[in-house]
């Protein structure tokens, strides 16, 4: 199962390169000594040692969609909340994905815990052009120089989703950890869907990304919630789905 989901993130990452040249609740409650440090390290890059940054939108297509909460809890393995620590690069398919460190504060489905610091892919960020070449093709950078393709990062909106940043607070429907997937770092996780797995704050609720495109991309579904309003009807599918286990 992990295969194909990681598969169909990957894939479904089409890049067409266009070129052009939130109020939170709180800081995460979890103290820096309780933290149970389940994150996998990667090899990373810094932005900021990059000359120039192109910008590419990009198209995003899935399998499936998830309407509403029922559908993402039924599918997910794992339903956390809690804050990102840390954020990262990560490139090695061509392809731009954000990595970051993620201390759970409340689980609502799984075998995570609170106070687990993990690490999740999602798509969208920045993406090394020479690593973008390698997998793809100079295409339009036929006239690059060696130094100015090492020079230079992309940057992928995704389907123009906020990108991840340190101090924000999710909601996440996420795979199990991958096994055995290089380039893909053993132990990390994927939201599912995508931005379709994760809920985020904007104008102090809770609500999901959809693309500008895609006003109705979630059918019949009220997908703006307070934190108090997502945490019960959270907890009751937590307590129903442990009673189904029983």
């Amino acid at each position: 199962m992990i295969k194909k989901n990681i598969t169909v993130f990957i894939l479904g990452i089409i890049l067409s390169l266009m070129l052009t040249g939130c109020g939170v609740e709180e800081e995460t409650s979890v103290k820096k000594e309780l933290i149970v440090d389940k994150s996998v390290p990667i090899e990373s890059f810094d932005i900021e040692d990059y000359s120039k940054v192109l910008e590419a939108p990009s198209e995003t297509y899935f399998e499936k969609i998830y309407n509403n909460i029922d559908d993402l809890y039924n599918e997910a393995d794992n339903v956390v909340y809690g804050t990102v620590k840390s954020v990262e690069n990560f490139d090695e398919t061509g392809v731009a994905l954000t990595y970051f460190n993620f201390i759970i504060e409340k689980v609502y489905k799984g075998e995570l815990n609170e106070n687990d610091m993990i690490s999740i892919m999602t798509n969208g960020g920045f993406c090394r052009l020479k690593n973008y070449i390698k997998v793809f093709g100079n295409g339009k950078f036929s006239d690059y120089s060696q130094k100015e393709i090492d020079d230079t990062i992309i940057k992928f909106t995704g389907a123009g989703q906020p990108l991840t940043k340190v101090g924000d607070k999710y909601v996440l429907f996420l795979s199990p950890p991958i096994k055995d997937e290089k380039p893909f770092p053993t132990g990390a996780y994927v939201q599912i869907g995508s931005f379709m797995g994760r809920y985020y704050y904007q104008n102090n609720k809770l609500m999901r990304f959809k693309p500008a495109n895609e006003p109705d991309l979630y059918k019949n579904s009220n997908d703006v919630f307070s934190f108090n309003t997502i945490d019960e009807e959270l907890g009751k599918r937590k307590v129903a789905f442990q009673k189904r286990g029983e």
